[in-house]
């Protein structure tokens, strides 16, 4: 739309022409809403102002306040050619929703943290992640590398379930079951003992009790 201008030289048809022109590219001020905004208005320049105004918050805004979101076309921001990645609150929880291809990424080269009520309990970092707190967990767990369980003896490991497994060391001769002060009770095996020279201790299969300590006197006699 050019500029409208009535010079001195115009007829009075002339101007009278250009005003009618500018008055068609106002447009008609009886379409104006009586406020924008929340502001009244009763003109177009008056009303541009407000709308300047009413953008300006909108697209530079300090806060964006969203009201509960009950269904997918309402109170939502989405991102992605089909909405793949939504951002809300259903009056109840607020959700991260990822509901397209690929993979949801929460990516920082300072690490991540996940806070309950200010107190962080998960943090990544470059060796992985820290949990603070306890992890419980439904269903199997598979890890792969080692596993240290506990730094000091005043930690615990309860065994709930049945071990369905070998238990052997990771070297021969080299650990112990118990210690002094803290024995094993009872031994319930069915099979023999056998040490390290492949000599073997077989209970009485009958029911009885093994002495072990004559056993191990007549071992050592017979092995002089």
């Amino acid at each position: 739309m050019a500029d409208r201008n009535a010079p001195a030289s115009f007829t009075f048809e002339e101007w009278r022409v250009e005003f009618n022109r500018l008055a068609t590219d106002l447009g008609d001020i009886a379409n104006l809403p009586s406020t924008v905004n929340g502001v009244a208005v009763t003109d177009a320049l008056e009303a541009i102002k407000e709308l300047q105004n009413g953008l300006s918050t909108v697209l530079l805004p300090n806060v964006i306040d969203f009201e509960d979101s009950t269904s997918a076309s309402a109170y939502r921001i989405k991102m992605g050619i089909s909405d793949d990645l939504q951002l809300y609150h259903d009056a109840s929880n607020s959700i991260i929703k990822h509901d397209g291809t690929g993979t949801l990424n929460v990516d920082s080269t300072s690490g991540v943290k996940l806070q309950f009520n200010g107190s962080t309990k998960l943090t990544t970092d470059t060796n992985g992640i820290q949990v603070t707190g306890n992890v419980h967990a439904t269903g199997n767990i598979t890890a792969d590398g080692n596993i240290t369980l506990g730094d000091g003896d005043t930690d615990s490991v309860t065994f709930n379930a049945d071990l369905t497994s070998n238990i052997v060391p990771n070297a021969t001769n080299t650990y112990d079951l118990g210690e002094s002060g803290k024995e094993w009770r009872n031994l319930y095996i069915n099979g023999a003992l056998i040490d390290e020279n492949g000599i073997s201790m077989s209970h009485p299969t009958t029911g009885g009790v093994m002495a072990t300590e004559g056993f191990s006197i007549a071992i050592g006699v017979a092995l002089g």
